[in-house]
């Protein structure tokens, strides 16, 4: 676990952009670089230019929406799905949604709840693209409905 701790820090301290543990978004995120969060997003978080895009979920870090970046590693908790080309669930990383990724390394101290989904030979940009804008149909689809 001290390993696991110290790696982090490092991460942490040469991310690009982070999020502490006393802060709490609420809001979609878009970014670029490596993003480092070990307080609260709620919401979407998206790299955005795919090819160069890092997130890193301390074991304090928190993210109720969906992800979508080149690299992950989650060492804290997601409750959304994970769209990644290289994905890596860290001891103590706990995902609630399905896992989209072209490869995969597993801690056997994580603990997931959702489908796996291998996108080997799948373009993530069209993944971002799809996932999106189902996002805007419900949405118009949810104010539609409140106009009525």
């Amino acid at each position: 676990m001290k390993f696991l701790e110290k790696q982090l820090s490092t991460n942490r301290q040469l991310a690009d952009s982070r999020i502490d543990f006393e802060a709490t978004i609420q809001g979609n995120i878009d970014f670029n670089g490596t993003f480092f969060i070990d307080g609260t997003i709620n919401g979407d978080l998206k790299g955005k230019s795919l090819e160069k895009t890092t997130v890193i979920i301390g074991m304090r870090g928190k993210l109720s929406g969906n992800l979508f970046c080149t690299n992950a590693i989650i060492a804290g908790t997601v409750w959304g799905d994970i769209h990644a080309k290289s994905l890596e669930l860290q001891e103590g990383a706990r995902v609630i949604g399905d896992l989209y990724y072209e490869s995969l390394e597993i801690n056997p101290a994580a603990e997931i709840n959702g489908n796996f989904i291998p996108t080997e030979g799948h373009d993530i940009d069209s993944q971002v693209k799809d996932a999106m804008s189902e996002q805007e149909t419900v949405r118009l689809l949810s104010s539609v409905g409140k106009l009525s």
